[in-house]
């Protein structure tokens, strides 16, 4: 692939071009949450400040569509984390906010309808499609592109393609390129449970597993009283697979506790009975 650079014109448009060849053009009329948004989805290295008469460029690129599209699982996975509100709302970061996650336009006292936010929701999926087509330069299958499409969606394209994941990915080393996923699970520099919930049920998507248990993921110990649900279970027919003998009874009993450390030794882990995203990771879930 020929080197990708990005021109900033002084009539405010910004080139991504390969070679003399234009790949997209944004006019961002002096803004600077345009040209923001431009860098956040670029794969250039580097750029050039250019008169505007500088070099031929046509007429502003009309926008792109992505060949591939996210499929349903991952629809539904985004959908779970992210919610909907139909009411604007300031995020963490005090930005006005609506629907799944969708900023651009919005206002404080703003309302909108569910086929509205399904809408809007297309529309921003459809910029990380477009991201994660290009930063992809080997074959992937329509489970592993979703699962990408996720991850650029929470996280931004720029996440993406600066990342050993997508490095890993890049040189054909698809497993090596799940294993990264669950490292993305910090915001200023400490681990979050939210985060941690939505990696692993991406790694998961990009494995073609289930991904819905990781919604109710939790640090798992043997506890007073003793911790119970799916997840449990979830855990225990991992349990059973590595070859264990445990009921998958969605307890986390003593037999549970004592499995998780033994499975814990063998992979040469601190056997402190805590299931952790690497435990999880180890026992193939």
């Amino acid at each position: 692939m020929m080197q990708r650079i990005l021109k900033i014109f002084d009539d405010y448009q910004v080139g991504e071009f390969e070679g003399n060849q234009p790949l997209r053009v944004v006019d961002t009329q002096g803004k600077v949450q345009l040209l923001i948004k431009a860098l956040q989805f670029t794969l250039a290295d580097s750029f050039m400040i250019e008169q505007a008469d500088s070099i031929p460029r046509g007429e502003v690129l009309p926008p792109r569509s992505s060949s591939r599209k996210i499929n349903r699982e991952g629809i539904k996975l985004i959908k779970a984390f992210e919610g909907v509100e139909l009411e604007a709302y300031l995020d963490a970061v005090g930005v006005p906010t609506i629907g799944y996650g969708h900023t651009k336009d919005v206002f404080l006292g703003m309302t909108i309808t569910q086929a509205e936010a399904e809408e809007l929701l297309r529309q921003d999926i459809e910029e990380f499609e477009i991201a994660v087509e290009d930063a992809v330069q080997v074959e992937i299958n329509d489970h592993q592109f979703s699962a990408l499409v996720s991850f650029c969606f929470n996280l931004g394209a720029g996440s993406l393609f600066q990342s050993t994941l997508l490095k890993f990915l890049n040189a054909g080393k698809h497993q090596e390129a799940s294993l990264e996923f669950p490292r993305w699970n910090k915001a200023g520099g400490q681990p979050l449970l939210g985060l941690t919930r939505r990696r692993m049920a991406e790694r998961a998507l990009f494995l073609g597993r289930h991904w819905q248990p990781f919604i109710e993921y939790e640090l798992l110990q043997l506890t007073q009283p003793k911790i119970q649900g799916e997840y449990v279970r979830y855990i225990q027919n991992g349990l059973q697979k590595a070859g264990f003998d445990v009921q998958a009874n969605g307890i986390f009993d003593f037999e549970t506790d004592k499995a998780i450390k033994q499975f814990q030794a063998q992979k040469g882990f601190e056997a402190d009975g805590i299931v952790g995203p690497i435990t999880v990771t180890a026992l193939g879930l």
